[in-house]
């Protein structure tokens, strides 16, 4: 492609940046948390705001697509020719919980520019994707118009909560999507400024563990000693998940990991990963050591299980008391490395963990649904030419990367359309703090990502 044409493209979008982050903007502002602790009012509202987006933007057949638990995902299209080829472009507009609010340097749910980030939930996870999506549409119409391709937009409104029915809504509406590949814009670049195509994900699931010893709370002057203590019970319970150095003990858990290929190794070490990084963006303190080497942390982090708790309750720290608590309750999350199965690694968490309640106390163990490991093959030509494309954007070499987070709409495409190429891009970044307090976007490659996209869609045609 000439530069001109590049040039002018990049103009154009660049142009149009203020509106573009006016309208996510708008997005943000919709507390769309799809956990069913929330009022789902807001999940209705956000897809409501998105299909409002998709017939601004002029596309047709827009609807809502609904799994069993009512929370819509939104779809539409642009079509040009049966004889080009068709993009499914997928993105979320539900998004996490604020978590501890008093620790936000804004207020989550309004958009809040400084310097080149935007703060607010949802900017980088993911409503930055719808409209990355959208100005693509905008740009690769005004370019090539009716020679370019088919796009067909698929935006969920549960991916946060774990997508329970997004494998239901992929299996009666097939048809209506079929498509010769999906771009999922709901991952990061390794570095801000460094293009990336994420190549692997992590799967995961979560059991959620109570363990109760007796009917009430009771004095613990008056009765600890005899009786064991829930809180500590659970907590041994767990520990013995792993040992000192963080291995994971459970009996065959890691049996049918799938080591990576020397070249996925080789493209690893040419990140540059250190430990001084890895500590630096994660706000690790300074006396915490690390479980892994440092030739180890991409390893870690894309190749292996993890457990982790993700929350724990005995009791209550803002009414704490001398009482020897009924209750203690934990949420295991469980990350799968590719090779491992969603059902059977979970299922061998609640048999561990039931093997080791101890003085006969009372368990119960629910599991959540899961989601399985990924590896795509990136031998496909939209590969490369998507490589090309966020080259240009970016001017930076495209890294292809692993992801120690989960997509489980990844899987279910591949299951839904067969081994068609499934792009795995997005504008997370190292310092977004997606899921965390002050969740932000880096505007240059909010820029970056629209222009890449747009490149993409011309040059397939």
């Amino acid at each position: 492609m000439e530069q001109k044409k590049i040039d002018s493209i990049v103009a154009a979008i660049r142009e149009k940046m203020p509106a573009y982050i006016d309208t996510l903007s708008d997005l943000v502002r919709i507390p769309s948390i799809s956990f069913d602790n929330f009022d789902q009012k807001h999940v209705l509202e956000s897809a409501e705001k998105v299909k409002e987006l998709f017939l601004q933007a002029g596309l047709t057949n827009v609807q809502f697509l609904l799994p069993p638990s009512g929370r819509p995902s939104v779809y539409g299209e642009s079509l040009t020719s049966p004889d080009k080829p068709t993009v499914l472009l997928y993105a979320h507009h539900d998004v996490q919980p604020p978590m501890r609010e008093a620790l936000w340097n804004t207020k989550p749910f309004e958009a809040s520019l400084q310097g080149d980030r935007l703060y607010g939930r949802g900017t980088a996870d993911d409503k930055a994707g719808i409209i990355t999506h959208l100005a693509a549409l905008e740009q690769v119409r005004a370019w090539k118009g009716s020679e370019g391709p088919n796009l067909k937009f698929l935006i969920e409104g549960e991916e946060e909560s774990g997508s329970a029915g997004f494998e239901a809504i992929l299996k009666k509406n097939a048809d209506l999507l079929k498509c010769d590949a999906v771009i999922v814009a709901d991952l990061g670049n390794f570095a801000k400024g460094t293009p990336s195509i994420t190549t692997t994900l992590r799967g995961m699931s979560a059991v959620n563990v109570e363990i109760r010893a007796v009917k009430a709370p009771l004095h613990s002057g008056s009765w600890s000693g005899p009786i064991p203590d829930p809180g500590q019970v659970l907590c041994r319970m767990i520990s013995c998940m792993t040992d000192g150095k963080g291995n994971i003990l459970i009996p065959h858990f890691e049996d049918t990991l799938v080591p990576p290929t020397e070249a996925e190794l080789e493209s690893y070490k040419s990140l540059g990963m250190t430990e001084k990084i890895f500590r630096n963006d994660g706000g690790i303190l300074d006396r915490v050591q690390l479980k892994v080497p440092e030739n180890e942390i991409l390893l870690s982090l894309w190749r292996r299980p993890s457990i982790v708790v993700t929350a724990m309750e005995v009791g209550s720290r803002l009414n704490a008391g001398n009482v020897l608590q009924d209750t203690a309750y934990a949420r295991i999350g469980i990350r799968l490395a590719p090779g491992m199965d969603a059902n059977i690694a979970t299922q061998q968490v609640v048999e561990f963990l039931q093997e080791k309640v101890p003085y006969g106390l009372e368990c119960n163990i629910t599991t959540e649904d899961g989601a399985n490991p990924f590896v795509t093959d990136t031998t496909h030509p939209f590969f490369k030419k998507m490589s090309e494309s966020m080259s240009i954007a970016y001017n930076a070499e495209t890294k292809f990367i692993g992801c120690g987070a989960s997509i489980p709409g990844a899987e279910l495409f591949r299951n839904t359309f067969g081994n068609i190429p499934i792009l795995l891009t997005g504008l997370e970044d190292p310092e977004c703090n997606a899921h965390g307090e002050n969740e932000s976007l880096y505007l240059p490659d909010f820029e970056h990502g629209i222009v890449a996209e747009t490149l993409f869609f011309g040059g397939i045609c």
